[in-house]
């Protein structure tokens, strides 16, 4: 997955979501209406019927078609940092200005050359292919990623994590792992219900991405578990992190719907990438290291390599 992509799943949540999937529809009208114009083009050319759709030749076709409208609307300012989105935008206008080309030659009854049109529908049949893969784009993403926090989910995480283990065998880049969880928080739910217990996840995860490196990734592992992945930082760069992390958060408030506010703690464990050892027993490294932090008395950090006791 590209780095835009990737910056991309890291911004949507559940609303981004729903925005998403409604693009998909969306897309998939879209090369409806453009196989329903194509053939339409392709008449007007080849079977030498008359064109009766002025705003094909006119210098700005391609924000008057209907894929057009919709491809230059508000509803796809989220997408504007994915590589294939632009693509899209390039091929389509290209597209577009060929067809006007050929349609204003036959207007002017000049004459059409084979290579002309089939520039044309190369263009034409190169478009409807980035369509699909954008399209395909835009589901492997919602498909990867927790709809709430907008954190990648555990399918996407080990394919990170073994890229890492892969990195780090090959070129000896170092490679840390942490887990988070919330302290407390089955309290929380209990307390505020639900719904004020998942804006508590979203915030959290939001002031946990701002404090974070924009290449770091942040994974939800289960409930209110969460796992960081920070690549090419060693375990003493991402002990000072993290801290920050701790100490921000308990002093960041979160706002509730009722015009109140609350604060929360979590407890965090670190462990590093290791040759010698499987991303399973990494992460049950971090594991073990965020028992001994909870076991401390929550609200602080513990690094596997430091060597466990609870009775420090």
């Amino acid at each position: 997955m590209d780095t835009s992509s990737h910056k991309f799943i890291g911004q949507i949540g559940a609303e981004g979501a729903h925005d998403v999937f409604t693009s998909i529809r969306a897309l998939d009208t879209g090369i409806a209406n453009h196989e329903a114009w194509l053939s339409q083009i392709h008449q007007s050319l080849i079977c030498g019927g008359g064109h009766d759709n002025p705003n094909d030749t006119c210098e700005d076709a391609h924000c008057r078609c209907k894929f057009g409208q919709w491809l230059y609307s508000s509803e796809t300012d989220d997408f504007q940092e994915l590589d294939s989105f632009h693509s899209v935008v390039e091929k389509h206008q290209k597209m577009h200005a060929l067809a006007r080309n050929l349609l204003i030659k036959k207007e002017n009854r000049l004459e059409i050359v084979e290579k002309e049109y089939s520039k044309f529908t190369s263009q034409a049949i190169s478009f409807k292919l980035d369509v699909r893969n954008l399209q395909y784009i835009l589901m492997s993403q919602v498909c990867v990623v927790d709809h709430l926090t907008g954190a990648w989910n555990r399918y996407a995480m080990y394919s990170k994590l073994h890229q890492e283990k892969e990195r780090l065998t090959r070129a000896g880049h170092p490679s840390t792992i942490c887990m988070m969880d919330l302290d407390h928080f089955k309290e929380v739910n209990d307390t505020y219900g639900h719904k004020v217990g998942d804006k508590v996840l979203a915030t959290v995860i939001e002031f946990c991405r701002t404090g974070l490196r924009t290449y770091d990734s942040i994974y939800r592992y289960g409930g209110e578990e969460f796992l960081f992945s920070l690549p090419d930082a060693e375990l003493s760069e991402v002990r000072s992190v993290i801290e920050r992390l701790c100490d921000g958060l308990g002093k960041h408030p979160i706002l509730l719907p009722n015009g109140e506010s609350l604060s929360v703690t979590a407890s965090f464990g670190i462990a590093s990438l290791k040759k010698s050892t499987s991303i399973e027993d990494t992460i049950q490294e971090a594991d073990h290291a965020l028992l001994c932090a909870k076991a401390k008395g929550r609200d602080q950090v513990c690094c596997w390599e430091d060597g466990l006791s609870l009775f420090e």
